[in-house]
């Protein structure tokens, strides 16, 4: 998939991004019952993001072939808070979302992302990026341990 090319978004992205928002949600939906359908979510929760990209500092990168955008990812920067974990450590890439079109799943564009994103982070002299993914995502946990991420935290809720 020589023809692909990964950049920085641009605002013309912007209509292709909430599309594949969409898609993500109604995925999530079919995982996780707490989840609003894309339609529903995808244009409030983009913005959510990018707002917090901004304040944090991040970056959105976008996965362009033949003028299409198929997929994209947004990472921040983020901090822990306290001295619980080593100063050299505490600053991280926060993983907060990323979807590749339905059309183009499985041919290596979520991984090209994830690379994109890390190579940027180490410029940044950054050396770790953490992420969410829903427990029922068989899916994309795969990848990320392929991809040699591993467990770090648990989060762990009740409904009631």
């Amino acid at each position: 998939m020589a023809d692909v090319s990964i950049r920085p978004a641009e605002p013309a992205d912007r209509p292709a991004m909430i599309s594949l928002m969409g898609e993500l949600h109604d995925a999530e939906v079919l995982m996780e019952s707490n989840r609003a359908a894309g339609a529903d979510s995808a244009e409030s929760h983009l913005d959510h993001i990018l707002g917090e990209m901004k304040r944090l500092g991040g970056a959105t990168l976008v996965a362009e072939l033949e003028g299409q955008v198929e997929g994209f990812l947004i990472y921040t920067i983020e901090e822990d808070p306290g001295t619980f974990v080593k100063t050299a450590m505490r600053r991280h890439g926060m993983l907060w979302d990323i979807s590749v079109s339905a059309a183009m799943r499985g041919q290596g564009l979520g991984r090209r992302l994830v690379a994109a994103a890390e190579a940027d982070l180490a410029a940044r002299g950054i050396a770790e990026m953490r992420l969410y993914v829903l427990a029922a995502n068989d899916r994309a946990q795969a990848l990320y341990r392929e991809l040699g991420y591993g467990e770090y935290e648990y989060i762990m809720a009740k409904r009631f």
